[in-house]
C-alpha cells in the first residue's frame, strides 16, 4: 500500500462502522476499492464469502475481482475470492433470492429478464390482460397532455412498464396508498396484474427483483437476521446512481455490524431518469448517530492535467448547490504539461461550418501523428438526436474515418445489418403483401439486389431459394442467415482486420443475437409454409419495427469498441471511460425546466415524495452533473465544439473563456497524448464454454466465443435436464434445512419445472418422480453433508483464471466429495472418452481451497448402485493441468484452424456453410 496517497491510505484502513467515501474524478476509485478489499482479506482474516461489494455494471465487477486476484498474488497470499458476494447490486440480489429461494414468492431457478427491451415485450405481449382492467381505456384518454404519445399498445406498454418500475425504484408501496385517483387506483391495479404474471410464468425483471428481495427481508424476521449476520463487510461502489429501494436494501441489512461504505461522487450522478438519486449519498450519514459516520473525499485526479481539472471545478462551481454537494477542490496531479492550455473550443458561424472544423481538427492530430489510432478520440453528444452527430460521421466518413455509434437507430441503417435483412425477406417476399413493405424494408432489398449481383453463387443461390421457399423449413432466423455466411461479402467481414469490417462484424453478431431473442418471443416456432411463414411476416412487419423503435441498449456489448474508429457517445455511455482527446457537442442545451412540471400526474407526484429537492433545482443538478462527467473524461485535450449562434446562455462562460483551436495559443506541436491502454484481462475459461469446445472445434470457437455468434438452441433431452434441475432443487432444500418431501411436493416440483422450462407434459413424468423419491431415499443420511449446490469455482493461472460449476459439494471431517449427476445408465466407455477430464478439472478447483483428501463420482440417478466414484491421482491432474494450458495457450494466441470435415462435427455444425459452403 505504499504507493496510495493519504485520503487514500485513510479510506483502505478504515474498515469498521459506515464510511463514506467521496471519489472525485480519476482519483483512483478503483485501487482504492481493491487496497480495502485486499486489507479486510490479509490483515483483518475475513471470509471472503463473508464480504459483499457491488458494482453498477459486470464490466466493473470483472475488473475489479481480476484486480483483487492480482493483487493478492502479489503479496503472495493463496485467498480464494470465489464466494465473495461481488457483482451488480442485481446479481447478487438474484444469489441471495435463489440461495434462500424458500423464502421468495419464486420458484427455484427463476429467470432474470436480460432488460428493458425484455420486460417491454412481455408486458406487450400480455396487453389484452390490462385492457380489461376497469378504467384502463379512460386512464390512457386522461393521458391528453401527451397527444399522440400512448396511442399505440406498444407505446401504452411502455408506459406501464415504466410507471411500475418507478414505484419499484422508488420503493413506493402502492397497495398501501388510499385514493380515489383514476390514475393510481388503476395503477395499483396494473401493478397487481404484473405482479401476478410475474409468479406465473416464474420470470422477475431488474426492478421487480429488489422489490422480491427487500419483501423477503421485511417479511421474514430470521431470513432478515440471518443476512445481517452472514455479512462483515459491505461496500457499495456508485452509491451516488442507488435508487431508493437499493438504498432500503443495504440500510436493511447492514444495521446490525454496520460496517458499510458507500463510495460514489454525487457530482458525477447522472441517472436520475432511471430512478438514481444523489440524496441516498448526500444523506447517508443521517441514518446513524452523531459522529459515527466518517466521511473521506479522493480529490488527487491522476486522469486528466491541470488546465482540464480547473475548467471541470469552474463548471460544477457555477451554480448554487443549496448545500446538496460535498464540498471538494479536486486537484491535478499531473502537472507536467507545457501547453499554455488543454481546454480549447472548436467554432463556426454556422452548423455545417462548425463541423467542417471539427473534421480538419481531427484530421490535423492524425496527420502530425499526435494521435496513432483513432479511438484515442471520443466525440460526446447529450443525446443522438443532436443534428451535428450525423453531420459529422458523414462529413468524417467522407474522409475514410470511421466512427462507431453504440445506438439503435445507427445500427439498424448499417449496410451489413439492412443487407441482410434485406436478403432474408427477398427469399420470402411473395408470401408479403405489397402494402406490408415500408420504405425502410424496400431499401433493405434495394441493397439485397445491388449486392447479389457482385457475386454468381449469391445469385444462383438466392434464385433457388426463392423458386424453391416453400419446400424449406427453418428453425430460427439465424439457420437462413448463418447461411449467408459462405458468401463472399460475409467472409470478408469474417475474415478482414480493418476498421469497416471490425464494426461491420460486431453489428452482425448483434444481429444473431436480436434473431435468437426473437426465436424464443415466439416460442421457437418453426418457419415454414405451414403457417403461410407467419413467423417470417410478424419478424419484418411487426416485430422489427418495435425493435427500431425502442431502447435495446442491452444486446450492446460493453466490451471495447472496435480498432481505429473514433467512438460517437452519449455522456451517459461515456461514464467510467476515459480518452486522451474529447470533443463536447450538445452546447446548446439548457436545464430542462420549460414548464413539464405542470404536467405531472398524479402518480409523477407520488413517485416523487420522496424528495426534498424542488423540480427546477434537480433539472438545473441533473444539467451541471451531466457535462461534469463529460469534460472529466479527458485525460490531455478536452475540446467544446459548437457553432457560434448555437452556444447556451450557460455554455457562452465557459465557452469563450477558452483559446480556439485556430488561436496562437494553440500549437499542435505541444500536444502530448496519452495511447489508449488496452486493459490486460485475463480470460475467464470454462471446461466445457471453452476448452471443450475449443478441442472439439476451434474455428466454432472463434466464431462463438471470439466473434460472439450465437449458437442454436439445442434440443434438450426433456428427461436430463429436468431430473437435473429437480435433484438441484431438492439439495439446495436441504441445504436450507428443509426435511420433510411429500409424494404431493415431488409430483409439483416436476410439474412445475416442465411448465417454467416450456415444455409439455410427456410419458416421463412419473418416471422423473420416482428418479426423485430414489435419490432422497438413497441419499437421507448425506444430506447433512451438503457443502455447496451448483457451485461457480475459479482458480487463477498466471494469464487465465479457470472456471467450472460443480452440481454437488459434500463436506466431512476428513473429505471433499465432488458429485456430477447424470441420467441413464454407466458406461465405462463413454466416461472414459467424456467425463473423466471435465472431473479432474473440478479437482483442480478445489485443490487450493480445501486442505482435504478430494474425491470424485459421477452419479448415476437410475442406476441400483449410482455412485461411481473416479480415481484421479495427482499424475492425473499433473497430466490433465499441461494439457488444459496448452489448450487455454493456444485460445490466448488466437490459433483457430479449420479442422478437416468430419460428418459427425461439421454436419452438425450451424457454421458449417461459412467453412464449406452450402452444401
Amino acid at each position: 500500500m505504499s504507493d496510495l496517497n493519504k485520503k487514500q491510505f485513510k479510506a483502505v484502513e478504515t474498515v469498521n462502522g459506515p464510511v463514506v467515501i467521496i471519489a472525485g474524478p480519476g482519483t483512483g476509485k478503483t485501487k482504492t476499492l481493491v487496497e480495502r478489499t485486499v486489507n479486510i482479506l490479509v490483515n483483518k482474516k475475513v471470509e471472503a464469502k463473508k464480504i459483499m461489494i457491488t458494482t453498477f455494471t459486470n464490466k466493473a465487477a470483472k475488473e475489479l475481482e481480476l484486480r483483487i486476484n492480482e493483487r493478492l498474488e502479489e503479496l503472495n497470499k493463496n485467498i480464494d475470492i470465489s464466494d465473495m458476494y461481488l457483482g451488480t447490486m442485481h446479481s447478487i440480489w438474484a444469489r441471495l433470492i435463489q440461495e434462500n429461494i424458500t423464502y421468495s414468492n419464486f420458484f427455484d431457478n427463476f429467470e432474470l429478464m436480460s432488460g428493458d427491451y425484455e420486460q417491454h415485450f412481455f408486458i406487450y405481449s400480455r396487453l389484452k390482460e390490462y385492457k380489461k382492467l376497469e378504467d384502463y381505456q379512460k386512464f390512457f384518454d386522461n393521458l391528453s397532455y401527451n397527444e399522440n404519445k400512448y396511442r399505440s399498445d406498444w407505446q401504452k406498454s411502455s408506459f406501464l412498464r415504466n410507471k411500475i418500475n418507478d414505484l419499484n425504484e422508488n420503493a413506493i408501496d402502492i397497495e398501501s396508498v388510499q385514493t380515489s385517483d383514476i390514475y393510481i387506483n388503476f395503477i395499483r391495479s396494473a401493478y397487481k396484474l404484473y405482479e401476478k404474471q410475474l409468479f406465473e410464468n416464474n420470470i422477475v425483471d431488474f426492478s421487480y427483483l429488489q422489490v422480491e428481495f427487500l419483501n423477503m427481508l421485511l417479511n421474514n424476521a430470521d431470513f432478515l437476521e440471518k443476512i445481517n449476520n452472514y455479512f462483515d463487510y459491505i461496500m457499495v461502489d456508485e452509491y451516488q446512481d442507488s435508487n431508493k429501494i437499493q438504498e432500503k436494501i443495504l440500510l436493511s441489512i447492514s444495521k446490525n455490524k454496520k460496517n458499510i461504505c458507500v463510495v460514489g461522487d454525487e457530482d458525477q450522478s447522472i441517472y436520475r431518469f432511471r430512478g438514481a438519486s444523489a440524496e441516498n449519498i448526500l444523506n447517508f450519514s443521517k441514518h446513524f448517530t452523531n459522529n459515527e459516520c466518517k466521511l473521506i473525499v479522493l480529490n488527487e485526479n491522476y486522469r486528466s492535467v491541470n488546465h482540464i481539472v480547473e475548467f471541470n471545478n469552474r463548471w460544477i462551481n457555477a451554480i448554487d448547490w443549496h448545500e446538496n454537494r460535498f464540498e471538494k477542490n479536486i486537484v491535478s496531479m499531473r502537472k507536467n504539461d507545457y501547453m499554455a492550455s488543454n481546454v480549447f473550443h472548436i467554432s463556426g458561424n454556422t452548423l455545417d461550418e462548425n463541423i467542417r472544423n471539427t473534421v480538419t481538427f481531427i484530421k490535423k492530430l492524425k496527420q502530425s501523428n499526435k494521435i496513432t489510432n483513432y479511438n484515442q478520440i471520443a466525440v460526446l453528444f447529450s443525446h443522438f438526436k443532436d443534428r451535428s452527430a450525423k453531420k459529422l460521421e458523414d462529413a468524417l466518413k467522407k474522409e475514410n474515418i470511421e466512427v462507431y455509434s453504440p445506438r439503435t437507430k445507427v445500427f439498424f441503417e448499417m449496410y451489413e445489418v439492412k443487407l441482410t435483412f434485406g436478403i432474408i425477406l427477398a427469399c420470402f417476399k411473395k408470401y408479403f403483401p405489397e402494402e406490408a413493405l415500408d420504405i425502410y424494408l424496400l431499401e433493405c432489398l434495394d441493397l439485397a439486389r445491388l449486392e447479389i449481383r457482385k457475386d454468381n453463387e449469391f445469385l444462383a443461390w438466392i434464385k433457388e431459394k426463392i423458386e424453391n421457399i416453400s419446400e424449406y423449413s427453418f428453425n430460427s432466423l439465424n439457420e437462413i442467415f448463418y447461411e449467408l455466411l459462405s458468401f463472399s461479402y460475409y467472409k470478408n467481414v469474417l475474415e478482414e482486420e480493418g476498421p469497416i469490417e471490425a464494426r461491420a462484424n460486431h453489428n452482425l453478431a448483434i444481429l444473431s443475437k436480436i434473431f435468437k431473442n426473437f426465436q424464443k418471443y415466439v416460442h421457437s416456432k418453426k418457419i415454414s409454409i405451414e403457417d403461410d411463414f407467419s413467423i417470417i411476416k410478424y419478424f419484418f412487419t411487426k416485430y422489427l419495427e418495435i425493435l427500431k423503435q425502442s431502447r435495446v441498449d442491452e444486446i450492446f456489448s460493453e466490451e471495447d469498441y472496435p480498432n481505429d474508429c473514433i467512438p460517437f457517445l452519449t455522456i451517459h455511455q461515456s461514464k467510467g471511460l476515459e480518452f486522451p482527446v474529447v470533443i463536447v457537442f450538445s452546447l446548446y442545451t439548457t436545464p430542462n425546466v420549460s414548464g413539464d412540471l405542470s404536467r405531472q400526474t398524479s402518480i409523477d407526484r407520488l413517485i416523487n415524495s420522496n424528495s426534498k429537492i424542488s423540480e427546477i433545482d434537480k433539472e438545473y443538478f441533473d444539467f451541471y452533473r451531466k457535462f461534469y462527467v463529460a469534460f472529466s473524461r479527458a485525460k490531455n485535450l478536452l475540446v467544446l465544439s459548437c457553432y457560434e449562434k448555437g452556444v447556451s446562455e450557460n455554455f457562452k462562460p465557459f465557452f469563450y473563456s477558452v483559446r480556439g483551436v485556430n488561436s496562437l495559443q494553440f500549437d499542435i506541436n505541444q500536444i502530448n497524448l496519452d495511447e489508449v491502454t488496452k486493459k490486460d484481462e485475463r480470460k475467464i475459461l470454462s471446461y466445457t464454454t471453452d476448452i471443450a469446445l475449443y478441442r472439439y472445434c476451434p474455428m466454432k470457437y472463434f466464431l462463438v466465443r471470439e466473434k460472439e455468434y450465437s449458437t442454436f438452441d439445442k434440443k434438450v433431452f426433456n428427461l436430463g435436464i429436468i431430473t437435473h434441475k429437480a435433484i438441484e432443487h431438492i439439495n439446495k432444500s436441504f441445504l436450507q434445512k428443509q426435511k420433510i418431501f411429500s409424494d404431493n411436493y415431488i409430483k409439483n416440483l416436476v410439474k412445475n419445472i416442465y411448465k417454467f422450462q416450456n415444455i409439455d407434459l410427456d410419458n416421463n413424468v412419473e418416471r422423473i418422480i420416482d428418479i426423485v423419491k430414489k435419490y432422497i431415499k438413497d441419499e437421507k443420511d448425506n444430506f447433512k453433508y451438503i457443502k455447496k449446490v451448483e457451485a461457480s469455482e475459479f482458480r487463477v493461472e498466471d494469464n487465465y483464471i479457470l472456471y467450472g460449476q460443480i452440481d454437488l459439494i459434500l463436506e466431512d471431517e476428513n473429505e471433499i466429495k465432488i458429485i456430477d449427476f447424470k441420467t441413464g445408465k454407466y458406461n465405462e466407455i463413454e466416461f472414459s472418452s467424456n467425463y473423466r477430464q471435465q472431473l479432474s478439472l473440478y479437482k483442480l478447483l478445489l485443490q487450493k481451497k480445501y486442505d482435504k483428501d478430494i474425491k470424485t463420482y459421477l452419479y448415476y440417478l437410475e442406476e441400483d448402485d449410482p455412485k461411481k466414484e473416479i480415481l484421479i491421482d495427482d499424475e492425473d491432474l499433473k497430466e490433465d493441468l499441461e494439457n488444459i494450458n496448452k489448450t487455454t495457450q493456444d485460445i490466448l494466441d488466437k490459433k483457430f484452424p479449420k479442422i478437416p470435415y468430419n460428418q459427425n462435427i461439421c454436419g452438425l455444425c450451424e457454421f458449417k456453410n461459412y467453412c464449406w459452403g452450402i452444401q
